[in-house]
C-alpha cells in the first residue's frame, strides 16, 4: 500500500489482528494510517473489493475529493469523512499536498452505528471546532502506534462514534436546503414509484423544476435523476445478491421503466449485467 502512487515516504500504516473476543464483541481498528500524499494519490474500492468494515479519514492539510453514494464532495482540513466500505467508493487528492489520518473500524455494531451517523450528518462532517473528536482520533492513532490493550481501543472508538452521533452543525440549514433534504428522503422511501420525476419533486419542494434542479445539484453535486438512479441501482444490487427474484420483478420493484432499461443502466453503472453480478454471490 505504501508503494502506491502518490503516497510519500514519511507515511506510515499499522496492522492489528484482533483476538476472538475483540473480533466478536468489541470495536477494533485493524488498519490505521498517517498519510502524506501528493496530487497523484487516488484510492478506489469497487463492488468486488468491498469489505465488511467502516473507515474514518480526518483531513489535516489540503483537501480530499470523495465519491460515494452517487455524490462527489470535497473534505478540507479539519473535516472528517465516514464511509461504509461495503459500498463502492473512491477518494483522491484534490490539492498538490495532502495529509490525513485514517483508520478502519470493525466489530460490535460498528456498521449500524456508522450508517446512522451518515444518515444524520452525511459522509463529510465538519469537525474542526470539536476538540473532543480531534482528541478521540489522536488517541486512536496513538493506540495503534503503542499497541494499546483491546479494551482501551474499543472505548476510544466508542467515544468517537458517540461524539460524531451527537455532532450538531454550527450553521443552521436554510429552508431551501431542508426542502432538498426532504426531497432526498422521499426518493429513498419511494424509489420504486415510476412517477417520482423532477416536476413532482420540485412541486413537493415548492420550487420551479429549473430552480429545483439547479439547487439540488448545488447542494448534492449530482442531479436528482442521477441520485434517484443510484438509489434504484443500490436496491437492485441488494435484491440480486439476496433474493431469487427474476430480472423483470427486480426492475419493477426498483422503479425502472422496463427490464431493458434496468439491464442497460445496471451494466453502465457496474460494468456487469445483472445476471453476472448475481452469479458473483452464488
Amino acid at each position: 500500500m505504501l508503494n502506491d502512487a502518490g503516497i510519500l515516504a514519511d507515511s506510515v500504516r499499522f496492522y492489528h489482528e484482533p483476538d476472538p473476543l475483540a473480533a466478536e464483541y468489541l470495536f477494533h481498528t485493524p488498519h490505521v494510517g498517517v498519510y502524506h500524499c501528493n496530487a497523484q494519490y487516488r484510492f478506489e474500492r469497487t463492488q468486488e473489493e468491498c469489505l465488511d468494515i467502516c473507515q474514518v479519514l480526518l483531513i489535516d492539510h489540503g483537501s480530499l475529493a470523495v465519491q460515494y453514494r452517487g455524490q462527489e464532495l470535497c473534505a478540507y482540513a479539519g473535516m472528517l469523512v465516514l464511509l461504509d466500505c461495503l459500498e463502492p467508493h473512491c477518494y483522491f487528492a484534490a490539492t498538490d499536498e495532502l495529509r490525513f489520518r485514517w483508520f478502519h473500524i470493525a466489530g460490535a455494531n460498528s456498521r449500524a452505528y456508522v450508517n446512522d451517523i451518515i444518515r444524520q450528518h452525511g459522509f463529510v462532517l465538519h469537525t474542526a471546532q470539536n476538540a473532543d473528536i480531534e482528541a478521540c482520533c489522536a488517541q486512536i492513532v496513538s493506540d495503534a502506534r503503542q499497541d494499546t490493550d483491546m479494551h482501551g481501543v474499543s472505548v476510544h472508538v466508542h467515544q468517537l462514534l458517540a461524539q460524531l452521533a451527537l455532532l450538531s452543525s454550527d450553521v443552521a440549514k436554510g429552508e431551501l436546503e431542508l426542502a432538498i433534504e426532504d426531497s432526498i428522503r422521499y426518493m429513498e422511501l419511494h424509489y420504486a414509484d415510476k412517477d417520482v420525476k423532477i416536476p413532482f419533486l420540485a412541486s413537493r419542494a415548492a420550487l420551479s423544476p429549473c430552480y429545483y434542479l439547479r439547487k439540488f445539484k448545488e447542494y448534492q453535486s449530482t442531479t436528482p435523476h442521477q441520485y434517484l438512479q443510484s438509489i434504484r441501482l443500490r436496491a437492485a444490487r441488494a435484491q440480486l445478491a439476496t433474493t431469487s427474484r427474476s430480472m423483470e420483478e427486480i426492475a419493477e420493484a426498483c422503479g425502472f421503466c422496463n427490464t431493458s432499461h434496468f439491464v442497460m443502466s445496471f451494466r453502465k453503472n457496474t460494468g456487469l449485467t445483472p445476471l453476472q453480478f448475481r452469479m458473483m454471490w452464488k
